[in-house]
């Protein structure tokens, strides 16, 4: 009795070994906790002469809009491009206090006796209504833009 192709190839004619997994030995285990040692130490040698944070270049006659500026990450890098010689534009939902943070920031600034360039403006991520007076605002004053850092956002699943 002869077999088609399709039932020999159905039953295996060999048999295929199993393989045994390979574990790691306690070697490669040493030798990648050493790597890790060293690496964490060899960063923080590297890094010590670093700033914490770094500051900005000059960075004058450059607009900037950060949004979500009135707390966390966004409030750092507001602070550091207006020191920096930004043009800083906050655009925050609570306006009252981002003029008290820059009235904050002005009082603590030191550098070369200049104010500090930072404007707030109001934006409720939100309401669109409220982004739709944002950018009217802003394009009405016909100034360029260099730099929008989208900090604050939205996030939801319908």
């Amino acid at each position: 009795m002869e077999t088609t192709p399709s039932e020999s190839s159905s039953t295996p004619s060999t048999t295929v070994p199993k393989k045994k997994k390979q574990r790691l030995g306690w070697i490669e285990w040493i030798r990648g906790w050493m790597y890790i040692i060293y690496e964490m130490l060899f960063q923080r040698i590297m890094a010590s002469h670093l700033q914490n944070p770094l500051s900005l270049p000059p960075i004058n006659n450059l607009t900037c809009i950060v949004t979500g500026s009135t707390s966390g990450i966004g409030l750092q890098i507001a602070r550091q491009l207006a020191e920096s010689g930004a043009h800083v534009v906050m655009a925050v939902r609570n306006t009252k206090a981002a003029h008290d943070l820059i009235h904050k920031w002005q009082s603590e600034w030191t550098g070369l006796g200049l104010p500090l360039n930072i404007e707030v403006m109001e934006l409720d991520l939100l309401s669109l209504e409220s982004v739709s007076r944002f950018a009217e605002a802003w394009n009405a004053r016909m100034g360029p833009l260099h730099v929008l850092i989208n900090n604050a956002g939205i996030f939801s699943i319908r």
